[in-house]
């Protein structure tokens, strides 16, 4: 089986380089990804299915003081599988919730490490159908609260880069088929993957 992926991410963000008690800043992040699988039998190649998923998550914050920052941020995403073999196929996921964040800055140079706390609350529903038939409905919800460090650069006086990554964390995972039966995942630890991946860094730009 052969798989082709097309993905793209766009995160922006605008905030002070020089970060200063009252400063507020605005961001987010776009992504799309799309993927084509196809089956081989001898010299024959037939498409499989189709899978296209995004995201948005647009995000606001302030500094309460000149170390401390404070800000919020709200995710939408969703996802479609179809078929494109003889079943008339399809799945969909759709989720929405917020994170809150708040970050300590060490130091007043351009190099500014940090540690922080992330919690978020994501709701999400997800439905299969076999020629507009509905099969399956799922609901889920997922709690989580993460401990992260990373660092703050000032590239320029417009300029930032800043990445981070979680290194303790808890999560509840909340799974509600329609048949009225209730399943909860708890996980806690050290590497814990709760909120997004476990390394990011994005550059930030000061209108």
């Amino acid at each position: 089986m052969k798989k082709l992926l097309l993905t793209l991410s766009l995160s922006m963000f605008i905030i002070a380089a020089n970060a200063q008690k009252g400063n507020w800043y605005v961001g987010g992040n776009l992504g799309f990804s799309s993927s084509q699988s196809k089956i081989e039998s001898g010299n024959t190649e037939t498409k499989a299915g189709k899978t296209t998923s995004w995201s948005v998550s647009p995000e606001v914050g302030t500094f309460l003081t000149n170390q401390i920052q404070l800000g919020v941020a709200f995710t939408l995403t969703g996802s479609k599988f179809e078929s494109q073999q003889n079943i008339n196929f399809e799945s969909k996921n759709n989720s929405y919730g917020g994170t809150v964040y708040s970050r300590y800055f060490f130091g007043k140079e351009a190099f500014k490490p940090f540690i922080g706390l992330n919690a978020s609350y994501l709701s999400g529903k997800s439905e299969s159908r076999t020629g507009g038939t509905v099969n399956s409905e799922i609901t889920t919800s997922t709690l989580g609260v993460n401990a992260n460090a990373g660092f703050g650069y000032a590239l320029s006086k417009r300029v930032t880069a800043l990445g981070s990554f979680g290194f303790l964390g808890f999560e509840s995972f909340t799974r509600k088929p329609n048949d009225n039966t209730k399943n909860t995942t708890n996980t806690f630890g050290f590497d814990a993957n709760s909120l997004g991946n476990r390394f990011t860094i994005g550059f930030y730009y000061t209108l």
